[in-house]
């Protein structure tokens, strides 16, 4: 449950200040390129009543907005992606047979079209201690694998960002599959993206390589902390990939910032690659 603790005046006035920033900087944008991207004032709308929300209910209730803010970045970056160029943008538009959306369609100008889903992944704080010391004792880590943790260096807090976040990445590519073959979208071109976004502190770039790498390939490499958890899980819930998803983005974006750091569309495994 979201914390209810009130902002005081220095908190108001510096939201305030950012969420005036953040409208101004992509109101301006989107307007610009109102010509391929016609829909974009709900996404605004969407940043605006989050901010209300937090405003109303107290900084708990942020992370709508990080979520709101994250869309805004990838349509920016969508919009500014020049290979191949982007002749139009659609935010969240309706999909046959499926009651869900997908965040975005991009038309490029080569007529493949982008289907990209935009997730943010920023686990709440928990101190988790316990589950790690049961996760040691009971070997869900591999053997040659070490995840050293001290209980008094946040250790339960960080165990539970890394181990959540890994958990959403399945969730939300299982989430998007289903979409895809709900509405049968696909065709010769027809692309699928995952973006994720973050903060770069929960998870970062490399644990989604290894996500990566176990999706495109079946196997988990042998350095991937995460490997025999993951696969018990799907087995247990007899869970599999359709694989239909073609590439995973990564963006990065400290909370209260503006612009995101510049966004990794093709997150590939590691170069390295120990199976």
């Amino acid at each position: 449950m979201a914390s209810s603790i009130p902002l005081d005046n220095d908190d108001i006035a510096w939201f305030n200040g950012y969420a005036s920033e953040v409208r101004g900087t992509f109101g301006a944008e989107f307007s610009a390129a109102e010509d391929r991207f016609a829909r974009w004032k709900p996404m605004l709308q969407r940043f605006a009543e989050a901010v209300d929300h937090v405003l109303k209910n107290g900084r708990g209730y942020f992370s709508a907005v990080d979520e709101a803010h994250n869309e805004l970045c990838v349509a920016s970056a969508i919009l500014v992606n020049s290979t191949p160029r982007i002749v139009r943008l659609d935010y969240e538009p309706p999909l046959p047979g499926c009651a869900k959306s997908i965040d975005f369609r991009a038309t490029a100008e080569d007529e493949t079209t982008f289907y990209v889903d935009v997730k943010t992944i920023k686990p709440v704080a928990r101190d988790r201690w316990e589950q790690y010391e049961k996760a040691q004792q009971e070997r869900w880590l591999p053997e040659n694998v070490h995840v050293a943790l001290r209980k008094d260096w946040l250790g339960g807090e960080i165990w539970h960002s890394m181990f959540t976040a890994r958990g959403r990445m399945l969730e939300y590519t299982l989430e998007l599959e289903g979409k895809i073959t709900q509405a049968k979208l696909g065709g010769s071109n027809t692309r699928f993206v995952m973006a994720f976004c973050g903060a770069g502190f929960h998870w970062r770039r490399d644990e989604l390589e290894d996500f990566v790498s176990f999706y495109f390939s079946g196997r988990h490499r042998t350095d991937d902390p995460f490997s025999q958890a993951e696969l018990k899980d799907m087995a247990d819930k007899n869970l599999r990939f359709a694989r239909t998803i073609n590439s995973f983005a990564c963006l990065s974006r400290h909370q209260g910032t503006i612009r995101q750091r510049p966004i990794h569309w093709n997150v590939r495994p590691p170069r390295d690659h120990f199976f």
